[in-house]
């Protein structure tokens, strides 16, 4: 599902700037990056395969100039075989490096020390915790727990030495949690929409009963639904991060217009790090040449020229 499929852009005949000097410098917290975009969370784990596609995926984010998300670090809690796998300061020292951590494995024994942990050992830029109800939900034996929550994710922010990104796992976040999380001092709140990749259809074909996942295959929030309900007076000074579905410029266009400050994109980026790390380099390349080119179509020379005037109403 493509929630932006009916969101026009403004085109302009004549844009009276150069394509060449479009500009899709941004920032992530101190540190300049190339474009609005982060390769997000996907994985990690015990293996020289999931070592491959993070040394890969780091690799690229370090040439292209953009943030790397790194999959749940639960799994190296358990088992220091995977610790290897999220190892990739030294491939991607220039660009932010996300950790992630799963809020609800605080109710299921993750402790204080498991972050110390985790920043010592990764040496991230930002600490992610991932919200995913719905996927887990659909898991034979997930965990399921999610009392108290709030109340966690609060103290987490305020003790964190590293800003905080929350993010769902395609099920979306409501509006109002936004507005919620946005006052917690979250720095970064990636919406994570349901256009994209359905974990429960996911999660359904690994469980005992594939039927049950399947009936919530299309269950969550559209990013497009999310962005046109935000109160940007609400959520400043955190940033906006859409992801769920966005695979190409134009649509990281669209999404930057409605309000979010960052795209996300996973797929593409994953499917090319199964390949190579130069396939990553030109997946990525690919992407911001579409967001500058659709900047050039609608007259935006710079990221700051990107609101709703240029969306047809």
């Amino acid at each position: 599902m493509d929630s932006f499929a009916s969101v026009k852009l403004r085109y302009n005949a004549l844009p009276e700037i150069a394509r060449d000097e479009v500009s899709t410098v941004s920032s992530f917290g101190d540190m300049t990056i190339s474009a609005p975009l982060i390769i997000s969370s996907m994985t990690g784990g015990v293996g020289p395969e999931f070592e491959r596609i993070n040394r890969n995926l780091a690799l690229g984010a370090e040439a292209l100039g953009v943030p790397l998300g790194l999959g749940s670090m639960k799994v190296m809690l358990a088992d220091e075989q995977a610790i290897p796998s999220f190892l990739v300061r030294d491939l991607a020292p220039s660009v932010p490096l996300i950790a992630n951590l799963g809020l609800v494995s605080f109710n299921y024994g993750i402790e204080w020390a498991d972050v110390e942990r985790i920043i010592d050992r990764i040496r991230p830029d930002v600490f992610g915790i991932h919200l995913n109800a719905l996927q887990e939900s659909i898991q034979d034996g997930g965990d399921t727990d999610f009392r108290d929550l709030r109340a966690t994710l609060k103290r987490f922010i305020e003790k964190c030495p590293l800003p905080v990104y929350v993010k769902e796992c395609g099920g979306g976040i409501a509006p109002e949690l936004v507005h919620e999380i946005a006052a917690m001092g979250a720095a970064y709140i990636d919406i994570s929409g349901s256009d994209g990749t359905s974990w429960a259809s996911v999660e359904a074909q690994l469980a005992k009963d594939p039927t049950f996942g399947e009936q919530f295959r299309d269950f969550g929030l559209p990013t497009r639904w999310i962005l046109e309900r935000l109160e940007r007076s609400q959520i400043e000074p955190s940033r906006i991060v859409a992801s769920g579905g966005i695979r190409n410029g134009i649509q990281a266009v669209k999404a930057l217009a409605m309000g979010a400050d960052c795209v996300g994109v996973a797929r593409p980026f994953l499917e090319a790090a199964l390949d190579s790390s130069e396939a990553v380099i030109t997946a990525g390349e690919r992407i911001i040449q579409e967001i500058k080119n659709t900047m050039f179509l609608i007259g935006a020379g710079n990221l700051s020229e990107l609101d709703r005037n240029v969306l047809i109403d």
